[in-house]
């Protein structure tokens, strides 16, 4: 064999083991970003929530518009009280209190010989969002009958005052625990004698699917008044 056939035959192979490498960098390129896609599709669609409830840990993510801009439009909940948004709170607060059992208080790190018990079995328990949700309702009471009661006594006042410092104290670490990261635009209102400027978000949020969420928590609800057993301290 030629010097010269050797070269070619060397060459040969080289592009040969160059091409094959190419490939197989091409491939788990592809596998890469298939891999990437797939996580980001897989991430859109299911929550990264830790929750010690298995249901809960994988709840679908919805992507909605939904921001709260206009002061004169009402939604299911908000607007001055009247028959049906008062219907939409009670509904929406069903299931503020469950059951759990003592294995779940565990792992929740709460202790069951310091829990109160249900009557019904287990311990009363709540998700940290009807907490906030409960405040909520608390905040848009005191809103109203406030306005419309004169018959707040200073004893009614510093409950209210102590119990709505508490809410926002609540609703604050919620809020910077999970920031809203929409941007907002303002802009000028049409009514000259407005007071603020009219703000506006057009961009898209990933919540999580509320009905499945609720779905769970309706199916595991002991009513809002529930019976408690009260244990005598030894």
């Amino acid at each position: 064999m030629t010097k010269k056939s050797l070269s070619y035959r060397k060459m040969t192979m080289q592009s040969s083991a160059k091409t094959r490498n190419q490939k197989r960098t091409s491939y788990h390129n592809l596998l890469f970003v298939v891999g990437a896609a797939y996580s980001k599709v897989h991430d859109q669609n299911f929550s990264k929530i830790y929750s010690i409830f298995r249901e809960l840990c994988n709840l679908r993510v919805v992507t909605t518009h939904e921001h709260a801009t206009n002061h004169t439009e009402y939604s299911a909940y908000s607007g001055p009280p009247d028959t049906a948004n008062a219907a939409a709170w009670t509904h929406l607060m069903q299931p503020l209190y469950f059951n759990a059992s003592e294995e779940e208080l565990l792992s929740a790190g709460a202790s069951p010989a310091d829990s109160v018990r249900v009557k019904n079995g287990g311990y009363i328990a709540s998700l940290g969002v009807y907490h906030e949700l409960h405040c909520l309702v608390k905040m848009r009471n005191f809103l109203y009958l406030h306005r419309h009661s004169q018959n707040f006594s200073s004893e009614n006042l510093e409950y209210w005052y102590d119990h709505l410092d508490h809410c926002i104290e609540l609703l604050r670490i919620s809020s910077m625990c999970t920031p809203d990261l929409s941007v907002y635009s303002f802009t000028w209102p049409s009514n000259q004698n407005a007071s603020f400027l009219d703000a506006h978000s057009y961009m898209p949020r990933n919540c999580i699917d509320w009905r499945q969420l609720e779905a769970y928590t309706w199916k595991r609800r002991i009513g809002l008044t529930p019976t408690l057993l009260y244990s005598v301290p030894d």
